[in-house]
């Protein structure tokens, strides 16, 4: 096969450093399990035990409770008196004063640690690092199966490695550290599994040149390599190797690695670049021959795009759109300079419209979340907190999970709420009513008590860890789920008023709730778009809907007005001034000065657009006619601009008239 190589890059000869995080995991010898106490009951030296004449550290934040008031604490000493007394209300009467409280317990001496003194300075920073990784993430614990497996692990390689724990495969880790296990069984369900993931991320951060590998992953792989703003859709990987065209899978490759690099790709968007070529492959090879580029062209792809629209294909047309685009940015950048065709598909050649319809909560569903979920103490105080948020402020289920902590601020107009939107890559900051700050004021302080003063997210999920004093925000499938449940065990599953079923997982629907209600409460679009952070008013007239009982009032309202007044109204006017342009099924309203490629009417400037003869030669005479119209109209009040667009159009339609042949009728 004559071809040109498509470009590659010289993998780099070193692997790249690896950086570790601080934490006790840096030092020469590592207990791993901390000494014992739950960093939850622990609080800073300031937080003193809250009897009388004790200045012994808080340990616990229960207590005896005096009246309505919680007590904020005891020391490690009162707490065991309080507890084993039977927990007595008035508990300062008769405490031991003099009980000599020794604060946080230390517990006994660990003598089994993991030391990394035996191992080579290369593969203990190896080990330092994935457990670090791991740790931070919230994959790992410390804890004693941890340990167990560090110990086993270094033991095995104290004597089989010269340098790095690379020098072996993941496959061979196993078998040797299987050897090496103390104990009977549980080698499966204890170590096993710690080894295998821990060779993935090691092999993954390693990894000199991972662009030459057919499957790619981001999770503990590309991560390392990329900026985090790109990871996308992070846990879907992308297997290169089911691309069955051998020269378009190394070209695309190429492609990708160059726009990753550049961050001009995110990892989501190069998901849907493998299934276009997949498919687009699966076609090439059809016959079971496979294609040199010059043999891919334009009405070779028009061939391919039929039979992906064909009912008994299980191929996706919507995937032709991004295959086109590859082939052309290919011969653009001269990665495969031979194709036959530099384009591939025009502009409204296989369109896909998206039918969007926003479903706002029915109001008595509405008015059963407020009730039975937000205003019920007995909720989950996080999952009261996320639902009153939403309810309020209509945040994607993506930016709820992980609102930061320190979101909320306050000015002299009152309080905002303020937060980075990925989707949009923008910040968005809007007003909050007081009795939500108090909400979000009281889950910080809930969350900063139990997590400490670093906590991050404002709403913790199920992965964060007390003990470490880390944070991780709910995962939108995991929320969905939490919602769900919750929904169905308060009978919030239908609405009483459309009958429609009614799930908790659909939390987007509060966004909508929230478009629905501002505009049918006087808000303008403007306001909307600005208060939802949409970055276009098509956004925001996608996801918001007049309800019909506003719809009748304000047609109410314009008819009075209209049956009061003559056709000079200032509102008329202004009606007849905005109709710049005719089109075959109405009028067009932007402004002549602005510029669209789909005015007045884009069908008939397309290559695939078929007048329809005499059936369809009276709806272009009435637009021949409208256009006219028009023309004559804007040119006897001088404006030129709107002459010049629809006699443009008219010439267009006067010669597909001319081309059908005019009627009888037309001729008179």
């Amino acid at each position: 096969m004559n071809r040109r190589e498509p470009h590659r890059s010289p993998a780099p000869a070193a692997r790249p450093a690896l950086v570790i995080p601080e934490g006790p995991w840096c030092a020469s010898t590592w207990q791993v399990i901390e000494p014992a106490g739950d960093r939850r009951r622990a609080a800073a030296p300031a937080d003193l035990c809250s009897v009388d004449a004790c200045d012994g550290e808080r340990y616990w934040l229960g207590g005896p409770v005096v009246g309505t008031a919680v007590r904020r604490g005891l020391c490690y000493a009162h707490y065991f008196q309080w507890f084993r007394a039977g927990q007595p209300t008035d508990f300062t009467a008769w405490a031991a004063v003099d009980a000599k409280p020794i604060g946080r317990p230390r517990g006994r001496t660990r003598t089994l640690t993991v030391d990394f003194r035996t191992l080579p300075a290369t593969a203990a920073d190896e080990i330092r690092f994935v457990v670090a990784t791991k740790i931070r993430r919230g994959d790992w614990t410390p804890n004693a199966s941890l340990r167990r497996f560090l110990i086993v692990l270094i033991d095995t390689a104290a004597t089989r490695i010269t340098g790095s724990l690379t020098e072996r495969t993941a496959d061979d880790w196993v078998l040797l550290c299987r050897q090496s296990w103390p104990h009977t069984g549980c080698y499966e369900t204890l170590c096993a599994s710690y080894v295998r993931r821990f060779f993935r991320l090691l092999e993954g951060a390693t990894d000199p040149d991972p662009w030459s590998a057919d499957h790619w992953r981001w999770r503990d792989g590309f991560e390392f390599v990329l900026d985090a703003t790109q990871s996308g859709s992070t846990h879907t990987a992308v297997d290169w190797a089911t691309v069955p065209v051998p020269w378009l899978r190394a070209a695309v490759k190429d492609l990708a690695r160059r726009q990753l690099t550049t961050a001009h790709l995110s990892w989501g968007t190069l998901t849907q670049w493998v299934r276009a070529i997949r498919q687009l492959g699966q076609y090439l090879t059809l016959n079971g021959e496979i294609p040199d580029p010059a043999a891919v062209t334009r009405p070779v792809f028009l061939d391919y795009l039929a039979w992906a629209r064909r009912p008994d294909t299980p191929a996706d047309p919507r995937l032709a759109n991004t295959a086109a685009y590859l082939l052309e940015t290919l011969h653009d950048t001269q990665i495969v300079p031979d194709l036959g065709s530099a384009v591939f598909l025009r502009r409204g050649e296989n369109t896909h419209r998206k039918s969007r319809r926003p479903r706002p909560f029915p109001p008595d569903v509405i008015e059963r979340v407020d009730t039975l979920i937000v205003d019920n103490p007995a909720t989950d105080p996080t999952l009261r907190a996320m639902i009153a948020t939403t309810r309020w402020a209509g945040c994607r289920i993506s930016e709820l999970v992980a609102l930061p902590i320190d979101c909320v601020h306050h000015s002299d107009a009152g309080h905002w709420i303020e937060y980075w939107m990925p989707k949009t890559r923008s910040w968005r900051r809007f007003p909050i009513p007081d009795s939500l700050a108090t909400v979000i004021l009281d889950q910080q302080a809930r969350v900063r008590e139990i997590y400490g003063t670093d906590a991050e997210h404002l709403f913790p999920g199920a992965r964060s860890s007390a003990t470490a004093g880390r944070t991780q925000p709910w995962s939108a499938s995991g929320l969905r789920h939490r919602l769900a449940n919750l929904f169905t065990e308060h009978g919030i599953t239908i609405s009483t008023t459309t009958g429609e079923p009614i799930s908790g997982g659909d939390v987007h629907r509060f966004r909508h709730t929230i478009a629905t209600t501002l505009l049918n409460n006087g808000w303008t679009q403007q306001e909307v778009r600005d208060f939802l952070g949409h970055q276009s008013d098509t956004m925001t007239s996608t996801y918001a809907r007049i309800t019909d009982d506003t719809l009748a009032r304000k047609a109410r309202e314009f008819w009075d007005a209209a049956s009061s007044g003559a056709d000079s109204h200032p509102d008329v006017e202004r009606l007849r001034a905005r109709l710049v342009a005719a089109l075959p099924n109405g009028f067009c309203t932007l402004p002549a000065a602005q510029r669209c490629e789909f005015r007045p009417n884009p069908c008939l400037d397309c290559s695939f657009h078929e007048p329809g003869g005499p059936t369809y030669l009276g709806s272009h005479i009435a637009h021949r006619d409208q256009l006219r119209r028009l023309t004559d109209a804007a040119t006897e009040r001088g404006d030129t601009e709107v002459a010049e667009l629809n006699a443009t159009m008219l010439d267009k339609v006067t010669k597909l008239i001319d081309e059908i042949g005019p009627t009888e009728q037309d001729q008179l």
